[in-house]
C-alpha cells in the first residue's frame, strides 16, 4: 500500500511516498481508519502523510506545523498516482 505525493516548496517539486508505516502511524496517532479518510480526503491527512513520510526517511527534521510552513501544495502525484497494494500480478489457483 503506497502513495505517491507531489511536494511543492520554494526549493521545487519532490515525490514523496507514502507506504505502510505511514498509514500505520496515521491510524494510531489520529485514530481514525484509513478506509474512512479515502472516503473524505483533507489536504491536512495528504500533509501529514507527506511530512511523516519525509521524517521517517530523514529528509527533514521539522516538526508537522514548521514543516507545512515551507510547503505550497501537496498534490497525489499523477505521474504515479495511487501505487497498488500489490506491485504485481499474484499467481491464482
Amino acid at each position: 500500500m503506497k502513495i505517491a505525493l507531489s511536494v511543492t516548496t520554494a526549493d521545487g517539486v519532490r515525490t514523496s511516498v507514502a507506504e505502510f508505516a505511514d498509514f500505520v502511524k496515521y491510524e494510531e496517532i489520529h485514530n481514525v481508519s484509513m478506509a474512512k479518510i479515502e472516503d473524505d480526503l483533507k489536504v491536512r491527512d495528504l500533509a501529514w502523510l507527506a511530512w511523516h513520510s519525509e521524517k521517517r526517511r530523514k529528509v527533514t527534521s521539522l516538526e508537522f506545523h514548521a514543516w507545512t510552513e515551507t510547503v505550497e501544495a501537496i498534490n497525489i502525484s499523477t505521474e504515479e498516482a495511487k501505487i497498488g497494494p500489490l506491485e504485481r500480478t499474484q499467481p491464482t489457483g
